[in-house]
């Protein structure tokens, strides 16, 4: 079993051209969403995870600000087989750990890649806070070849393989 939480992005394009003084203008669009898994529980764990720790989760998960905001539109409890959102997306898996909520996901590179050809996947994960905050993040990219690099040095990793 896994609980699957569905988020709504949207971003106030009135506060692009605000400088900050007065009310801040809104003019919302909808940018998308996450979708947010705890995975691999039985039965019971997603029972108690759902009653328990749903309102934790939304607390960790959403997001508001005058220009971005984010927020659950819906979740539920699912079977492990079932398909939780559309192919070429990647969900967040959730996990608690050592007494906190990771996010951990990693992105396969192939039909509907954004990366590099020659990066094979990026692996990101973070300490999840209060307000859609976050710590402690770091990102790792593998390599068509295998090489496993840092976000930090995958910039000048891929220009110097390039310019070989």
């Amino acid at each position: 079993m896994k609980i699957v939480i569905q988020t709504q992005v949207q971003e106030n394009y009135g506060a692009h051209d605000w400088d900050g003084v007065g009310a801040c203008p809104q003019y919302w669009k909808a940018k998308g969403g996450e979708t947010y898994v705890v995975p691999n529980l039985t039965v019971d764990e997603a029972l108690v995870y759902g009653k328990k720790d749903i309102d934790t989760l939304t607390a960790l998960i959403c997001t508001v600000n005058d220009g971005f905001e984010e927020y659950v539109i819906e979740w539920s409890i699912e079977d492990d087989g079932a398909v939780v959102c559309e192919e070429w997306e990647t969900p967040f898996n959730l996990y608690h750990e050592d007494g906190k909520w990771v996010a951990r996901r990693t992105e396969v590179n192939g039909e509907y890649g954004y990366m590099h050809h020659k990066v094979a996947s990026k692996t990101e994960q973070y300490d999840m806070l209060i307000g859609g905050k976050n710590e402690n993040y770091k990102a790792v990219y593998t390599m068509t070849n295998g090489d496993v690099v840092s976000s930090d040095t995958v910039n000048e990793y891929l220009n110097l393989e390039q310019s070989k």
